[in-house]
């Protein structure tokens, strides 16, 4: 895992506007490819990318930056290899 990947997250406030974001950065693998998966609201969209990541926390109103480019995420799956080592995300 060779990219260096950041998670933007966001706390929203009590009317829903941005309160606070924290960046962190992480070592991961950032993969173009299209795929089709099921969104939170269960409809099919078509992800541009694949990101493994260490197991960590994710949410789907956190954002991925790659390159200078910030992705949404679609869908979090655990992933697990031989050693419980990473997690894939979905992304658009």
């Amino acid at each position: 895992m060779v990219d260096d990947i950041s998670i933007k997250r966001i706390t929203y406030g009590t009317w829903g506007g941005v309160a606070t974001s924290t960046t962190t950065s992480y070592h991961g693998r950032f993969e173009f490819k299209s795929k089709l998966v099921r969104n939170i609201q269960g409809e099919e969209v078509v992800a541009i990318a694949q990101v493994y990541l260490p197991i960590i926390e994710l949410q789907h109103k956190d954002i991925i930056g790659y390159n200078g480019n910030e992705y949404h995420i679609i869908s979090i799956e655990v992933k697990k290899d031989f050693s419980d080592n990473y997690l894939l995300v979905n992304v658009t």
